[in-house]
């Protein structure tokens, strides 16, 4: 059952019903998707009446672009620590395409994210919560670059453009290997279709390889 708050006064209180609404926020997108999550949604499972959402937050799309920023840095750092680890193949054998691709799997809302903050929520936002969320992802992106560029020969300018590329295909991928109900129907009774539905990891991964192997720098005679 949800909880049930009384109006937040202290500052104290007002960050926890902040993190109330990102929790119910998470909880609900991660399984289904964050089209489908309204801002009643996230309210109820706050506890929340819907008015006293936008004490918090200006609107869903704030609220999903906030989840947005938390997920560039948890991603950034869990990509530093495996690459650090030394615990996968050397980026010249796959490794740093199965790290960047492994660790996006396991994060499907960052996923889902990728599509849906150019496309929509940032353009449902004021100036400054979008400059907010840029600041975050620009801080990600920089222990990103750090930890790409010290294990392997990739250029600082060359690791950009692949973070680049892989987080665009990502969010493009994760919504075609996860179709709604209709259309996941339709590629199990139609196999001439059924190409569209493809696998996320395998295909990820395959296609970040190709990018680490074309941005790596070639020896000159």
């Amino acid at each position: 059952m949800p909880h049930t708050f009384q109006r937040a006064r202290s500052p104290e209180a007002k960050e926890e019903r902040i993190g109330a609404l990102l929790a119910a926020a998470r909880s609900l997108a991660t399984p289904q998707g964050l089209r489908t999550v309204t801002l009643t949604d996230i309210a109820q499972a706050a506890g929340v009446h819907v008015s006293g959402v936008r004490r918090y937050f200006g609107s869903r799309e704030e609220i999903f672009l906030t989840l947005a920023a938390e997920e560039w840095t948890a991603w950034a750092h869990e990509v530093s620590t495996r690459l650090a680890s030394g615990t996968s193949a050397p980026p010249a054998e796959g490794g740093l395409a199965a790290v960047l691709a492994g660790t996006l799997a396991e994060r499907p809302l960052l996923c889902d994210l990728l599509a849906h903050v150019p496309l929509s929520l940032e353009r449902e936002v004021s100036a400054e919560a979008v400059r907010d969320y840029k600041l975050t992802a620009v801080a990600a992106l920089d222990v990103l670059l750090d930890a790409i560029t010290g294990v392997t020969a990739l250029s600082r300018g060359a690791a950009q453009d692949l973070v680049a590329a892989v987080t665009s295909i990502a969010g493009s991928l994760w919504q075609v290997s996860h179709p709604p109900a209709t259309l996941a129907r339709l590629y199990a009774e139609d196999e001439r279709v059924a190409h569209a539905a493809s696998d996320f990891t395998p295909r990820l991964t395959r296609l970040t390889e190709a990018l680490v192997r074309g941005l790596e720098p070639t020896s000159r005679p």
